[in-house]
Parts: C-alpha cells; structure tokens; sequence
C-alpha cells in the first residue's frame, strides 16, 4: 500500500510537550524499509474521502473496518475546522484573534491545547515556525483572490494601503512571545494589538491525530490517511509491512523522486509553489519567514518523518523556512529524516538529505516499486 507526498518574551510560556530526540529517532525507526511492489488499493482495504480543509481528506482503512469510523473520523476534522479555521470569521481561532488584545479569552479545551502545542513548536524551532505570522498573512492578502506584497501596486489601482495591521512600512507584531496562555483559568491573551495566530502550519496535522484516534477508537487497527499532501500511517499496510510513501519532484509531480516505508508515524511534505499568489512583483508563496516578516526565500520541496501528525506538520513548516542548508542540519542534530528538493537556474535537480533519510530510502530503493501515491506539497488549510 502506497501513497505520495507533494509540495506542500516576556510572560509565562506553555511547556511543550515536543516529543525529545528519543522519540525523534524513534520516528524515523517507524519508517521501516521493505521491499514492496507498485499496484493498486488492495481489496483488503476499503477507502473512503470527503473535502476538508480546502483539499481532500483519504482514509484507507485495513479490513475490517466499520462504515461509521470513517464517518466519525471525518465529523471530527470538520469540527476541529471549525475551532480552528482563519477562513471562517465565525471559527473560535477567528474569535479569539479579534479578542485577546482587549481581554484574555476562555478558550475549548481544543483550541487551548492547539495553541499550545504550536507555541511549543514555535520555542523548539527558534521561531522558525512561528503560529503568529497571521499579521502577515493578512498584510499578503493571501486569502484573498490575489496575494500581494506592501506597496506594489497592481492595474488601475494605487498603493496596496494599509491592512488590518497598520500603515505601509509599520512592523507588523509578530513574534510567539506576544501570546500569554493560562491553563489554570484557560485563556489565551495577547500583549499587544494586532496580534493573531494562524493555525496553517500545523493545524491539518493537529485534525489528522484526531481522525486517527476517533478511528482507532472505533476498530480501526491499521490505516493509511492523506490528507492533502500530509500522510499518517497508523500500524502495518495489509502485508503486514509499512505504508510505502513516494516523494515527487516539486517540479513534475507524476515523478516519484525517492520512497519510505512507515508505520506509526507521518510524512509531510511543504513547498511554496501550490497555493502561491499572483502579484504584479511575482508569485507571493503562502509559507512566511517570521524573521523576514516576507514568503520564505526557497523555492524547492522539504519532507520530514515524525512521530505524529502534528510534530510532521510543524516541523516541514519550520525546516522549510531554514531553507536546505541551516535546515538539513538542524533536521541531523536532531536524527530527523528530512529530503530538500530543488531546481538549480539550469533546470538540474538538487537533493540534500539527512542520513536517517538516506537509510530509509537506500532500503527502499533496493525494494522497487514506483508506489501508489506521492507526497507533494501540501494543499488547503485548516
């Protein structure tokens, strides 16, 4: 069974509950290499995908699996959607985004914990991913019809203006230091205006550990879930294996660049090219540098393995904004499993790797095979 991944303070701090380099390791000791064969969905699964997020959710499930799991699996995404969708103007992360500059506001027990857990990822990653890049996100106008940077100008009209944040040139507040969480009273507030958190890095791998526990809560031993360029495996393909997850070119998706094997554990793949805006300057891409306060500069594809879909789901946003070189390395210190992909000016394809990932796909190189599916970068938003 296969699938593939595409491109895709001052004040009291959350702990944060990041997995240590054990569970790093042991993330990427999930991935087991096998040999598998190419082909299509065994009739020893039943599969099963609704729209969610802006993409599609599939949940390939080992037999026997009951109809109402996946039903269940689904309700519960397009509920945490709800909590945590910046599309939605009625969402609770809309709410509190226009809120706790004034006063701190009582969040669910599933926002809490969401916002904890991207703070915590924000302090493991040194900001390189940061939950409160929504300033910027706003300023882009990147969900909008057309992203577009400050001050360039666009046919027949003027100055971009001033957005939600502020006048052209004022620095936007962003930085997790402004966010002050208590989980004594439960509420998260913020230290200045304009503040808000974005749930975009993280928030799908957030919903696919949900969907995997509701599953699991309800028979499901053994499945395979994809969701919109993000994979979580849970337990062995029906050849008792792990799940063989393709990776593709970032610029030619129908090629599957190099392949895992996983088992209990995530693939996410990140790239700035599938839900980059048009401006007049260029394509605006939808992955921010805090520090920059601009779209992240590299232009390829990163892929990481990690224990779960949340960790995956941060860290391919973080290393993505390292970029290859800081990237790779921070991704080796740490015994990560992360592949960079990228065009060099004369069109070549460059690849850096980390040797936990190089283990994995030498393995499954030997196995063949061309696999079901891919990873590319990853499509929607929570």
């Amino acid at each position: 069974m296969s699938a593939t991944l595409t491109p895709r303070r001052p004040g009291q701090r959350p702990r944060s509950g990041l997995p240590g380099r054990a569970l790093l390791l042991a993330a990427c000791a999930a991935a087991l290499v096998v040999p598998a064969s190419a082909g299509a969905r065994s009739p020893a699964t039943l599969a099963r995908s609704r729209f969610l997020m802006g993409t599609s959710l599939t949940i390939e499930a080992v037999l026997p699996a009951p109809e109402q799991a996946f039903e269940a699996a689904f309700d519960e995404v397009a509920r945490l959607e709800d909590v945590m969708s910046n599309w939605r103007d009625g969402s609770e992360i809309a709410r509190l985004n226009r809120t706790a500059a004034r006063a701190p506001f009582r969040c669910s027990r599933d926002l809490l914990a969401g916002v904890e857990a991207a703070i915590g990822w924000a302090e493991a990653t040194q900001g390189a991913f940061d939950p409160t890049v929504e300033p910027l996100v706003r300023r882009f106008r990147l969900r909008g019809p057309e992203g577009r940077l400050p001050g360039v100008t666009t046919a027949g009209e003027g100055d971009d203006g001033p957005g939600p944040e502020g006048a052209p040139g004022d620095e936007p507040p962003v930085g997790w230091g402004h966010v002050r969480l208590d989980r004594a009273t439960s509420t998260v507030s913020f230290d200045a205006p304009g503040v808000g958190i974005d749930f975009g890095g993280i928030g799908k791998g957030i919903a696919l550990d949900a969907a995997a526990r509701v599953l699991a809560d309800r028979g499901v031993r053994a499945a395979l879930l994809d969701f919109g360029g993000q994979v979580l495996a849970m337990g062995p393909a029906p050849d008792g294996e792990g799940w063989r997850i393709g990776i593709a070119d970032p610029a030619d998706r129908e090629r599957v660049e190099a392949a895992v094997r996983v088992r209990d554990a995530s693939v996410a793949t990140s790239g700035n090219g599938e839900r980059a805006r048009r401006t007049s300057a260029g394509p605006v891409g939808h992955i921010l540098d805090p520090a920059l306060r601009k779209p992240a500069r590299f232009t390829g594809s990163l892929t990481v393995l990690a224990p779960n879909a949340t960790s995956a789901d941060a860290l391919s946003t973080a290393l993505f904004v390292m970029g290859p070189v800081r990237g790779a390395r921070w991704a080796e210190e740490r015994g990560l499993a992360a592949l960079y992909l990228w065009q060099g000016a004369d069109g070549t394809l460059h690849r850096r790797a980390t040797p936990p990932f190089e283990v994995l796909a030498r393995g499954e190189r030997r196995g063949g095979g061309a696999g079901r599916g891919s990873a590319v970068p990853q499509r929607g938003r929570p």
